[in-house]
């Protein structure tokens, strides 16, 4: 381990590098508009990474049973909240899925299953 560590943001350019990485396969599913992954690096090569996003997410999709699977509640939820993410900085979304059906209802808006579960961590300000 050599004393001449460095720490710095990647830019977009560079993420190739984060092959071998936990990131090397999460990065190409990254909004690079509202990414920023941090390296460590020693000597040039990168021996640490985390990214920070800035991207909605969005949570608690519910739909009264009757309504279910008609289309029509579903859709306009859908609509409505693509409108919203699309009048923000930025280009995706991050969602969670509880059920096979909103993981299929996910895979079939494009959505890309992140390896990890997903944390709320509070930071003082």
């Amino acid at each position: 381990m050599s004393a001449m560590l460095t720490t710095r943001v990647l830019p977009s350019e560079e993420w190739p590098r984060l092959v071998g990485t936990s990131l090397e396969t999460v990065a190409p599913a990254l909004p690079f508009d509202s990414t920023q992954i941090i390296v460590v690096e020693d000597d040039g090569e990168v021996v640490g990474c985390w990214a920070l996003m800035t991207v909605p997410y969005a949570e608690g999709l519910w739909i009264a049973p009757k309504y279910r699977k008609q289309g029509p509640v579903g859709l306009r939820l859908w609509r409505k909240m693509v409108e919203l993410v699309k009048g923000l900085p930025a280009s995706a979304m991050m969602t969670s899925a509880d059920t096979d059906m909103m993981r299929d209802l996910i895979a079939r808006r494009g959505g890309v299953m992140l390896p990890a579960t997903v944390h709320l961590v509070p930071v003082r300000k």
